[in-house]
């Protein structure tokens, strides 16, 4: 990584923060639209259990992750149309491999219909002792998209999506409401993003290619 960036004239320094604990993530994060019945429907026919990683990929995975990168609504007859294999044995190895956490889905969307093209990061530093309440504290205001507790000078990092810069004041007094010993170091803003978990937004958010995310 220092090589690749080196080359970049304007590139000056580097700081990797490392996750110790990951509290909330965009997996997670709901927009709060769907009712209880709604959202009982959506998470019946869960996995079942397994204990696949990584390493016990095979390559009919790989080519069935390709297709889901690149598009998470790929059909299950599609999957199976690539892999040679039937709909019911993609749904069997997609299950294992969800209730293993090696896959994730998540539904994203453009600002214009989520209403919030705000962005803010925080950083920050907490006591030691309070880390551990940070997914009872921060990770429970409802514009959480990212909440986790980092190595470095700053032990906390946490992202929300709000409805306009007005709003970073007031998530931020909330955030230290919650969790009195934390000190926000650094804040940093967004008002668009260029790519999203691999894929290419235009000015408005909404999706226009593809840079396939291969962790495998």
């Amino acid at each position: 990584m220092d090589e690749e960036l080196a080359v970049l004239p304007d590139v000056l320094d580097l700081e990797c923060a490392f996750a110790t604990s990951l509290y909330t993530e965009g997996s997670r994060w709901r927009l709060g639209s769907l009712d209880a019945a709604q959202l009982s429907v959506l998470g019946r026919g869960g996995a079942v259990g397994g204990s696949a990683g990584a390493a016990d990929l095979t390559a009919t995975d790989h080519v069935m992750l390709d297709a889901l990168v690149r598009d998470g609504r790929t059909r299950l007859s599609e999957l199976a149309e690539l892999t040679g294999g039937s709909p019911a044995t993609v749904r069997r190895r997609l299950n294992r491999l969800v209730a293993a956490g090696v896959v994730a889905f998540r539904c994203d969307m453009a600002p214009a219909v989520s209403g919030l093209p705000v962005s803010i990061t925080f950083r920050g530093r907490a006591a030691v002792h309070d880390v551990n309440r940070l997914h009872r504290t921060l990770a429970a205001l409802p514009e959480c998209r990212l909440l986790a507790a980092v190595t470095g000078s700053a032990n906390v990092l946490a992202t929300y999506w709000l409805h306009d810069i007005g709003s970073v004041q007031q998530r931020e007094t909330a955030a230290c409401g919650r969790l009195p010993s934390l000190e926000i170091t650094e804040r940093v803003l967004g008002v668009r993003t260029v790519k999203r978990m691999g894929h290419v937004l235009d000015g408005r958010g909404r999706r226009v290619g593809v840079c396939p995310i291969r962790p495998w």
